[in-house]
């Protein structure tokens, strides 16, 4: 691990620890307070809440304090575990924190965090971390799910993991391509380097879309009032804005610069509560496959 990658997750876990200090004292957090307290961007300070999202209750638009209903008071040793579980625990592929193991008590539980176990392929991991810092293509065999195997060479940028799955993002011959990690092998670094594309760095960065390329401008979603408050609390679909609360108590979400498969499986998912409004011909697609599903 190097020195800066170490002191910024060290940084992480100081933060996430002072942030549950001040919430178990009965503070409540606002976001944008966060972000001037700590020297970081609103971005940043969401994703930290979002990390301790299991203990929090949403009390506004920007504003969060503990649930201590479901979870009571926390102690020192406690709040030292969670923080350190949820910033690193399986989320890296180094075995450098076996204290889930010797240390993490019945305390508090933690559900939806389940990350996929990658530290057999940690040599490709580092190669690939390499790579990136070091603007040096790579080859590798590539196995499709379908079985299907083909051989890539791209320019990688950028390792993400998205709901517990890695994926490598890079550009191969200007276009940009996205790779499920896991199902890489046989890589090599190749000895050239590469003039890496500033543009296309800072957009994978800053959007939640990892299928870049073949991107709709934006899709529309209304939202029942039924499961609004979901929707609210968090962000459940990729690069979510809210465009407008209903008379209803509904809500109105956009979803812009994502592809459409990104955003069809999690609309589905939430039947009969979310409706695409446009692009008319997603809802179709929908509509279409419910009923070839229920002719089968």
């Amino acid at each position: 691990m190097t020195a800066e990658r170490k002191n910024s997750k060290e940084a992480l876990g100081i933060r996430l620890a002072d942030m549950l200090t001040r919430l178990n004292n009965g503070e409540c957090l606002d976001v944008q307070e966060l972000a001037e307290h700590y020297g970081i961007t609103v971005r940043s300070a969401q994703r930290d809440i979002n990390r301790l999202s299991p203990l929090l209750t949403p009390t506004g638009k920007r504003f969060y304090r503990l649930d201590q209903s479901q979870y009571g008071h926390l102690s020192k040793n406690e709040i030292e575990r969670f923080c350190r579980f949820v910033s690193i625990q399986n989320l890296f592929p180094e075995k450098e924190r076996d204290f889930y193991l010797r240390h993490l008590q019945e305390s508090i539980t933690v559900k939806g965090f389940q990350y996929e176990d990658i530290s057999d392929k940690k040599p490709a991991f580092d190669s690939l971390r390499h790579a990136i810092a070091e603007h040096h293509p790579v080859a590798f065999r590539y196995t499709k799910a379908g079985g299907e195997q083909k051989h890539y060479r791209i320019e990688p940028y950028q390792l993400i993991n998205k709901n517990g799955i890695w994926y490598l993002i890079g550009l191969m011959q200007g276009r940009q391509k996205t790779f499920c990690f896991t199902q890489i092998d046989q890589l090599n670094l190749l000895p050239e380097t590469f003039q890496p594309d500033s543009a296309f760095s800072d957009a994978v960065k800053n959007t939640d879309s990892i299928s870049h390329g073949n991107q709709l401008k934006e899709i529309v979603i209304q939202v029942s009032p039924a499961v609004a408050p979901y929707f609210q609390r968090r962000k459940l679909l990729p690069n979510q804005t809210q465009i407008c609360q209903l008379d209803n108590g509904g809500l109105l979400l956009a979803c812009r610069e994502v592809n459409e498969m990104e955003v069809l499986p999690i609309v589905q998912y939430w039947i009969p509560h979310l409706h695409i409004i446009s692009p008319g011909y997603l809802q179709d697609k929908i509509i279409g496959r419910l009923k070839d599903y229920l002719n089968l």
